[in-house]
């Protein structure tokens, strides 16, 4: 590109450069890539449906390389009611594009489907990595009359249905793709209709997201009795029923659960009292406003003990008392990040402040913690706030632990007020110091307001 010297002047517009006559094809691949990934995910229902021919229409040689470009053809998010597709002549076109490549199915399906589009889609079965059905129902899937050969790639399976509750799912449809899926490992069942198929193969699954509004507890617990190899869990449970269900007399053993998330109901309380988990490293609890923030803390602390690994631990409403905080930071030392939300109430004063602040080597409550996020029903003097913040970002005394282990790196006190005259200054010396993010502190100008 002509670059230009002092004093000259150009007579001709300049002209943007071509990537593919200056980057190598990789490289524009990769790029051309991830640019229509930003543009597909997390969201793909709400993608643009004219993506990836968009680059096609920048230029004769972007097309052209688009058109040879595997990858960029093998994310299809298509809805397949009546009239939603020219044809299905278009659709095999583009299947065809992509070559061998796995594909990434995103499948729409109303109450009038297209059968022809999902005969052709589901022709190329074979070659789907990820899956996504969000459908009313599932008694199409008989009409799609072909003989599939199986899911062989098949990494994750997503079922979402919008029925309301009792109308029949027809799920069971879902055994020929379970049974047929020996390398299936995601599954996410976001529905009313009862999960049944998954336990077909429970034992292989490594991640379950169970949005259930009308299933009961008792009956999660049976799912994941089946998914003894899980390492991530994502429960969420919206069951109001007031008879909450007794624990199993059985524990279930998780031994390869790292990660665990429960929204929803006090009927969760269950869960935590049902299962047992070792390897437990994030735990993240949601409580609904409805709930008693106080009903579960004796589950939660009995679930605690058989996971002595917790680094993580997010709880959003669970807790009524500072006694129960304080019970959780004293028997969790090896906690990285600590995330509590009040629901009401000043559930956090000094006491959990005072605790927290490190007084030399005689001091260990969670020696580990770089991130504290604090929000609602927080009670603290400027002063004893200062001060565990200056215990935590200062240089431990025990040469021993490391000062990457041992530093507070980011605190979170939403909307929190100094109150005396100085405090933002000595907050913002501790930040220029240590490099602490702090996060929620209020202007100055609002603060003295």
């Amino acid at each position: 590109m002509a670059t230009l010297r002092v004093g000259e002047r150009s007579t001709s517009k300049k002209q943007a450069t071509d990537p593919l006559q200056i980057l190598p094809p990789e490289l524009v691949g990769d790029i051309f890539h991830l640019w229509l990934l930003d543009r597909l995910y997390p969201l793909p229902q709400y993608s643009d449906s004219q993506l990836p021919t968009l680059l096609c229409r920048v230029s004769k040689s972007w097309r052209d390389f688009v058109h040879t470009s595997p990858v960029l053809w093998a994310h299809v998010i298509i809805e397949t009611s009546q009239g939603a597709v020219a044809s299905s002549h278009v659709l095999q076109k583009r299947l065809e594009r992509s070559q061998s490549s796995p594909l990434f199915i995103y499948i729409s399906v109303g109450n009038h489907p297209d059968i022809d589009v999902l005969r052709v889609l589901f022709a190329e079965c074979s070659r789907f990595r990820s899956l996504t059905l969000s459908v009313v129902d599932l008694s199409w899937w008989r009409n799609i009359g072909i003989v599939m050969v199986g899911f062989s790639q098949l990494r994750k399976l997503t079922v979402r249905t919008w029925s309301k509750p009792g109308v029949p799912l027809h799920e069971y449809n879902l055994c020929d793709i379970f049974s047929s899926a020996p390398h299936l490992r995601c599954v996410e069942w976001q529905s009313t209709a009862d999960p049944q198929p998954v336990e077909m193969i429970g034992h292989q699954l490594h991640s379950l997201d169970l949005a259930v509004s009308t299933i009961p507890i008792a009956r999660v617990l049976e799912l994941l009795t089946a998914c003894p190899n899980l390492r991530n869990a994502t429960i969420t449970s919206n069951v109001t029923d007031e008879q909450t269900p007794m624990p199993i007399r059985e524990q279930i053993l998780l031994r390869e659960l790292r990660s665990l998330y429960l929204h929803g109901s006090r009927h969760l309380a269950c869960l935590l009292e049902s299962v047992q988990a070792p390897l437990l490293s994030r735990l993240m609890m949601r409580w609904r406003q409805y709930n008693d923030p106080g009903h579960g803390l004796e589950a939660l602390e009995s679930f605690l003990v058989y996971s002595p690994h917790l680094e993580n631990i997010t709880l959003d409403n669970c807790l009524k008392t500072e006694d129960g905080l304080i019970s959780i930071i004293n028997k969790n030392t090896n906690l990285v990040r600590l995330s509590v939300t009040a629901g009401s109430g000043k559930l956090i004063t000094q006491r959990t402040f005072e605790l927290l602040t490190r007084q030399g080597q005689g001091n260990r409550t969670l020696p580990r913690l770089e991130e504290l996020v604090l929000r609602g029903g927080v009670s603290v003097s400027d002063e004893v706030l200062l001060r565990m913040i200056e215990s935590r970002t200062s240089p431990p005394d025990d040469v021993s632990c490391s000062r990457r282990a041992c530093t507070l790196k980011s605190i979170r006190l939403d909307q929190w007020k100094p109150k005396a005259v100085g405090t933002v200054s000595r907050v913002n010396a501790i930040r220029e110091k240590s490099g602490l993010k702090f996060i929620g502190m209020l202007s100055p100008c609002d603060a003295y307001d």
